[in-house]
């Protein structure tokens, strides 16, 4: 019951993630966003680590650890910047196509990764659902485009590089110290692109500023990155990131309830061949074996 409540809350956690993001960039030019968030992340990350006890510097000697640092940034400034162009919601499934894009550039770079019947079904399904997204503008409907769309698929992408450069690069080295430190990296690079941009201060008075700033930084990287740990941690990998199909139907039907974004047949059939495609690729047995 306790997995079930903390996978449950996770993936709840990042799935509000994308709506409150939305509403925050209506305020809040993008990289400014980004800074904010990540010097919040990190701070509370780096708190975590010295409550912990664990290790805190950056590790010598491998500068693997900064490439992906970079690499992992790059997801941001895709997203963020889509989800301007697009719903929160389509942002949600197109973002979390990342886990099937990872499972198919393993199966290229590792050797001995193996596809089978559940996965294959999976990424069919998958792959549906993103025609049946597209479908939707083409036939021209829809409050967004795909220019926005395209921009949030290149940031599932770049993740899914990201991980596999992650998994293949960085054992061994705590993820709380990965992630604190990607924050705190972030926080320069984003705070340098926003001063380009022509840098100017949010209005805090305004509670959607001040809100989702805190939510993205505290509570959708902070809060939920602690029990993601504590999950990978604790219960078999596999069985954690089953429930990774759960972000994207949260991510739709919490932007449907509070950004009052239309639930649309091709939306909803849509998110829901994508999740099923996730969920079976994620249980796939010969992947894993």
């Amino acid at each position: 019951m306790i997995f079930y409540l903390l996978i449950g809350a996770v993936t709840f956690l990042w799935g509000l993630s994308f709506p409150s993001i939305k509403t925050g960039l209506g305020f809040i030019e993008p990289f400014t966003f980004l800074w904010l968030r990540s010097i919040l992340s990190a701070a509370f990350i780096f708190s975590l680590i010295a409550i912990r006890g664990g290790p805190w510097k950056p590790p010598v000697g491998r500068p693997a650890f900064w490439v992906n640092t970079v690499l992992h940034n790059f997801l941001f400034v895709f997203s963020y910047h889509g989800t301007i162009y697009t719903t929160a919601g389509r942002t949600s499934v197109f973002l979390y196509t990342q886990p099937l894009i990872y499972t198919a550039l393993a199966l290229y770079f590792i050797p001995g990764e193996r596809l089978g019947p559940r996965a294959i079904f999976g990424f069919v399904a998958a792959f549906g659902g993103i025609i049946v997204l597209f479908g939707e503008k083409l036939m021209g409907s829809g409050d967004y485009s795909i220019y926005g769309d395209g921009l949030v698929i290149l940031a599932a992408i770049s993740w899914g590089i990201q991980s596999l450069y992650l998994r293949q690069n960085l054992k061994g080295i705590d993820p709380f110290r990965i992630t604190a430190w990607t924050q705190f990296v972030a926080f320069g690079i984003f705070l340098v692109l926003a001063g380009f941009k022509g840098f100017s201060f949010p209005d805090f008075t305004n509670p959607l500023v001040s809100m989702n700033v805190a939510y993205n930084g505290l509570v959708g990287t902070g809060i939920a990155m602690l029990i993601w740990v504590h999950l990978l941690a604790n219960y078999p990998p596999s069985r954690v990131s089953a429930f990774m199909f759960l972000c994207p139907v949260f991510g739709v039907f919490l932007s449907g309830i509070l950004l009052a974004e239309p639930l649309t047949a091709f939306m909803l059939g849509g998110a829901a061949l994508v999740a099923a495609g996730i969920y079976f690729v994620n249980t796939d047995k010969k992947k894993d074996s």
